[in-house]
């Protein structure tokens, strides 16, 4: 009965964690409003891999980093290519959006040789460097089809994006890397968080099910919050699964808002 009960924990715990990591398949077929979700899912989901390598790097078990790399790297080396095919056929008369995406994809090849390569601190940094370049540039290929709506759904990738980012550096302290400007870092991360959070809030998409969730991301990001005024250290598998659970609180405003645009 104990082994039962274990093997079903551990179960539940693996179930949670891919469905928090798992990488959309591209949606062939799809509406311009399913790619530019994808492309924003491809922004919050780099911040994934980097968490899940650093996770590996600070020889954590927990959500299987290394299992998760595994599944992720390939899946989401597929989907870029297909949304930068997407983007480029689509916006071909934007010169400045097809050579966005072809920055972004030398950045993701450099970057997937990191993740696919054993975890050190340079490398968490690099990758850090190379996200921080190629997010902007995912946005700026896509922009010109940011029409009816569709901003909202960055601005929700924006929100998920905080939480994620804060985590992030708070593990590579923890690992040891050298972080000159944390304070600077987080305070800018919170004050974007509150800044994009109101403008959500304000949003004319909203409905009883997208308030609750708002003040349930609201309520979730005071946990960072604390964290960075505390002198307490959290451990790595705390922060790890908070991240989660606010990408997937996130994940299901974004997916309110779709289903009510045009």
């Amino acid at each position: 009965m104990e082994m039962t009960r274990r093997a079903f924990i551990g179960m539940m715990a693996l179930v949670g964690s891919l469905w928090a990591f798992e990488i959309d398949s591209f949606p062939k077929d799809g509406s311009l409003k399913d790619v530019f979700n994808t492309n924003c899912l491809q922004m919050t989901q780099s911040q994934q891999m980097l968490k899940a390598y650093i996770m590996k790097g600070l020889n954590s078990s927990f959500d299987d980093p290394s299992g998760s790399l595994e599944r992720a790297i390939p899946a989401y080396d597929r989907r870029f290519t297909q949304i930068r095919n997407y983007f480029q056929q689509r916006l071909k008369d934007h010169p400045d959006a097809v050579e966005a995406f072809d920055k972004a994809q030398k950045i993701w090849d450099e970057s997937k040789k990191i993740l696919q390569s054993s975890p050190t601190k340079e490398g968490a940094l690099q990758l850090k460097q190379n996200f921080n370049r190629m997010i902007p540039l995912l946005l700026q290929g896509s922009k010109p089809a940011a029409k009816g709506g569709l901003e909202l759904l960055s601005l929700t990738g924006k929100l998920c994006r905080g939480p994620m980012k804060i985590t992030i550096d708070y593990l590579l302290r923890l690992w040891g890397a050298p972080m000159p400007d944390y304070e600077a870092d987080v305070q800018n991360i919170i004050d974007n968080f509150h800044a994009n959070l109101k403008k959500l809030e304000a949003n004319s998409l909203n409905n009883a099910r997208t308030r609750k969730l708002l003040e349930q991301a609201r309520k979730g990001f005071m946990f960072y919050e604390m964290m960075y005024n505390s002198k307490t250290r959290f451990i790595p598998n705390l922060l790890s699964r908070k991240a989660d659970d606010n990408f997937k609180i996130i994940r299901a405003i974004k997916a309110e808002y779709k289903k009510q645009l045009t």
